[in-house]
């Protein structure tokens, strides 16, 4: 939150400028755009006192949106997010804890929304968006057992699928951040999001910070 209040008010001390911006290039448009994640890492209590620690890390998304005007807009996203975590398993009944690692897949799909709070090239923009987030912790939980598949270059192939602790769960966000259209195709942005995460598992909803910059092209 206080990223938050530090980006808005940045924006705020920036409105005597304002005259001198042109409009925005965005109105009655679809965008798409490329985005770099920077994933805040985090520690939470699982049922039973277990703990798990996730590392910062960096992900990869995409994005598409129509612009209804210079100030709202609707779109869909992906991301990727691939990093390590360490947990600590408490016993049950006398027996030992111990300590384990691993590497946690996360993969988001959500629809979100945008509002830009001038009409000009420049404007800060809050947003909102919800979805589902799968996770894939490749913890495995049976033995390996063969499959065989059409790879579309190598033809039929055969081998070995190894079951993983995974789980698809709800997740939703809200952000703020400067957006700026550099001319009427090209535009790119930067900001900050808390992501929810309502994992069964945990002692109570898991969040998260995320870092974004975005690259991005305007089509009529």
């Amino acid at each position: 939150m206080k990223r938050v209040v530090w980006i808005g008010t940045a924006c705020l001390l920036s409105l005597p400028a304002l005259a001198e911006i042109p409009n925005s290039y965005r109105a009655e448009r679809w965008e798409g755009s490329f985005r770099v994640i920077g994933l805040e890492g985090q520690s939470f209590t699982g049922d039973g006192g277990s703990q798990a620690k996730v590392d910062d890390d960096i992900g990869f998304g995409f994005d598409f949106a129509y612009n209804l005007d210079e100030r709202l807009s609707l779109g869909f996203a992906l991301e990727w997010v691939d990093t390590d975590f360490r947990t600590t398993t408490q016993p049950v009944a006398g027996g030992t804890a111990f300590d384990g690692r691993g590497d946690l897949e996360m993969t988001t799909m959500n629809v979100n929304g945008t509002y830009h709070f001038f009409r000009k090239a420049l404007t800060p923009y809050v947003h909102g968006a919800m979805g589902a987030t799968y996770l894939d912790t490749n913890v495995p939980t049976g033995p390996s057992t063969p499959v065989c598949w059409w790879d579309p270059w190598w033809g039929y192939y055969c081998g070995l699928d190894t079951p993983t602790l995974n789980d698809t769960v709800f997740s939703y966000e809200v952000g703020a951040g400067v957006r700026l259209d550099v001319n009427d195709q090209f535009f790119m942005r930067g900001g900050y999001s808390q992501q929810w995460l309502d994992v069964d598992r945990s002692a109570g909803t898991v969040d998260q910070g995320l870092w974004r910059v975005g690259f991005g092209m305007l089509f009529q």
